[in-house]
């Protein structure tokens, strides 16, 4: 699998695993300018802006890791422009054992 159809990969899981939890989608990958937003989705009335890592592993790698404070920074702009307060990570790692799908609120 190359990298953008894992990202497309993680992203579906992604939403799936929101929507379980009470999320409504309301855009994938949403641009702003020049940038992008792998998920907006709400919870009732309240917009999240979501960024979606995702990796191929044997276990051991936290797509977690791949948020930097660069990344962070500007998920936060791009959420600003669109009125959005809060950022949220869901990390996908996929492996010959499974997947594995954390969700971290408010991260930034």
């Amino acid at each position: 699998m190359n990298r953008r159809q894992l990202a497309v990969v993680g992203e579906s899981l992604a939403a799936r695993f929101l929507v379980v939890r009470s999320a409504r989608i309301v855009a994938r990958n949403a641009r702003v300018g020049r940038g992008e937003i792998d998920l907006v989705v709400a919870f009732g009335n309240r917009r999240v802006a979501v960024e979606v890592k995702t990796v191929q592993t044997g276990g051991l790698d936290d797509p977690a890791y791949a948020f930097t404070r660069s990344k962070a920074q500007q998920v936060r702009r791009l959420a600003n422009c669109l009125g959005i307060r809060r950022v949220d990570l869901v990390a996908v790692s996929i492996g010959a054992t499974g997947v594995d799908i954390r969700w971290v609120p408010d991260i930034a």
